[in-house]
């Protein structure tokens, strides 16, 4: 398609990922965007594949794909002023405001439940990618996420042989992976989500991540070890949350729930904040 004239482009840092990002504005739109442009080979495909997985996706909760250009493989997307949940962990704002965090995971887990229900989706999403570094927090609503990156992402019962390609170094994203990806099996992906929640709801909540280490100890122990709960190491958090986050991590797929029922349980207890 044709793209029209960038008036304006500012390069920005980001802390994880592979793709070069920039905030750009068009000659005749003054609305800012962001411009994900490939910097190697397979970052070609993720953003070919984020593109087609967005469009198909409509959802208040999803940055929203603006336009895409085929021929040098560039994608624009909704510019959201916002900082990353990861963020927010780092500078420990997620342990002092435990109401706020709750808030956030709700919406991510709302989000994640109508993904995988196929709601306002033409199908049912896998992500495949959560993490804390892909939820936004805009400023605009600091209570809520915002999910970008479907760079990884596919349709439920449609996956594209490149996500499981091995040549890729899961370092990044190796601590949210579900033993059953370790095992390179990927037909389970919902349930891997949910995994992945727990992983970063366990985050957020304790500022801890529950494995830890270089990639084999991380593997041995998300295969092999239980971490404390957050209330077990004394963190500000409801009994209720506690264990709906540790069920996500559960080692095997069907003793997890589904994300709907977290999504509800986080909605249900978000009034025992006091």
């Amino acid at each position: 398609m044709k793209i029209p004239v960038i008036n304006k482009q500012e390069p920005l840092q980001v802390q994880a990922g592979v793709s070069k990002l920039s905030k750009v504005e068009f000659s005749r739109n003054p609305y800012p965007a962001l411009l994900k442009e490939p910097l190697n080979f397979w970052d070609e495909i993720y953003i070919a594949n984020e593109a087609y997985i967005l469009d198909e996706t409509t959802h208040p909760r999803i940055r929203s794909k603006l336009a895409y250009d085929a021929a040098t493989h560039r994608l624009f997307l909704e510019y959201i002023e916002a900082v990353t949940l990861n963020e927010l962990i780092q500078t420990k704002v997620t342990l002092k405001e435990p109401i706020r965090t709750h808030k956030i995971l709700q919406s991510v887990a709302e989000t994640v439940a109508d993904m995988h229900a196929g709601i306002l989706c033409e199908r049912p999403i896998i992500h495949n990618d959560l993490k804390s570094m892909n939820v936004l927090v805009p400023a605009a609503f600091p209570a809520e996420g915002i999910l970008i990156d479907f760079s990884h992402s596919y349709f439920a019962g449609h996956l594209p042989p490149f996500i499981t390609d091995k040549k890729q170094d899961p370092a990044g994203t190796a601590k949210y992976m579900s033993p059953e990806k370790w095992d390179g099996d990927y037909t389970n992906g919902i349930k891997s989500d949910v995994f992945a929640f727990g992983v970063m709801a366990y985050y957020a909540s304790t500022g801890k991540l529950p494995f830890e280490g270089d990639a084999p100890q991380i593997e041995k122990q998300i295969r092999e070890t239980t971490p404390l709960s957050p209330i077990q190491l004394g963190f500000d958090v409801l009994r209720n949350t506690s264990l709906i986050i540790m069920s996500c991590l559960e080692k095997k797929p069907d003793q997890r729930p589904s994300m709907e029922y977290v999504a509800r349980c986080y909605a249900d207890t978000v009034g025992l904040y006091r």
